[in-house]
């Protein structure tokens, strides 16, 4: 009789677990990512990208940050907008993504455009003309100029090369052209260094700025000095 209830009780005892088993739940929800300071970041072009904290979490599992996974790289030396995707499952399979945008800008992206140019070259004359101003895609503020004329200030023809950096982005900044060789340029493919300096005169409504520059023609072994430019934003 004894080893009867035993057994009876064993029964009963693995008729419950199955039971039990049976009424447990699936797990079908999924996992969460959160990524520290948000889904977006901005940095300046040539700065330093430092990846964020990332946690994840699960409701059956609990922490799961060590499993996830990114794709996607930043580079801070290139402008442009770069996606970094994070992923992670829990035991159960489910998944869960999150994309963290990074946009890498060059800090004079103020002054991209098309301006007019008043151009005054001692002894000789002043120019009209307009030029593209394009801001760096590798160096940051740094200003590259496009010749939209046939003469004036390095905008010869055959030279899109000339460059510039700026201090900042308001009234008062500095200016800077280096000193720089532009070879073949015009219709004589000559050689011409320019160097100068200038600031920002305006940036409401129009964005402004000024050089004072050199031009030293080194194929005609001749400099004018003290040349004058003004841009103005169209």
């Amino acid at each position: 009789m004894k080893k009867q209830l035993i057994a009876f009780a064993s029964i009963a005892m693995l008729a419950g677990a199955v039971s039990f088993t049976s009424c447990k739940k699936a797990d079908t929800t999924a996992p969460t990512i959160t990524i520290t300071g948000g889904n977006t970041m901005a940095i300046s072009l040539n700065g330093t990208y430092v990846a964020p904290t990332v946690t994840a979490a699960d409701d059956v599992d609990g922490d799961i940050s060590a499993n996830v996974t990114f794709s996607g790289t930043v580079d801070p030396n290139l402008v442009g907008v770069y996606t970094v995707a994070y992923s992670v499952a829990d035991a159960a399979g489910n998944t869960a993504t999150e994309n963290l945008i990074v946009t890498v800008a060059n800090d004079a992206e103020s002054f991209r455009g098309v301006y007019n140019v008043h151009d005054s070259v001692p002894l000789l004359a002043a120019f009209n003309y307009t030029i593209l101003v394009s801001p760096s895609t590798t160096v940051n503020n740094r200003l590259e100029f496009d010749v939209a004329s046939t003469y004036g200030f390095a905008y010869y023809t055959n030279n899109t090369n000339i460059y510039a950096t700026v201090s900042g982005h308001s009234v008062g900044s500095t200016v800077t052209l280096p000193s720089q060789v532009a070879n073949s340029i015009g219709s004589l493919n000559e050689n011409h260094q320019f160097t100068g300096s200038g600031t920002v005169l305006a940036t409401s409504p129009l964005m402004k700025f000024g050089l004072t520059y050199d031009d030293n023609n080194l194929t005609q072994v001749a400099t004018a000095y003290g040349c004058i430019m003004v841009l103005t934003h169209q």
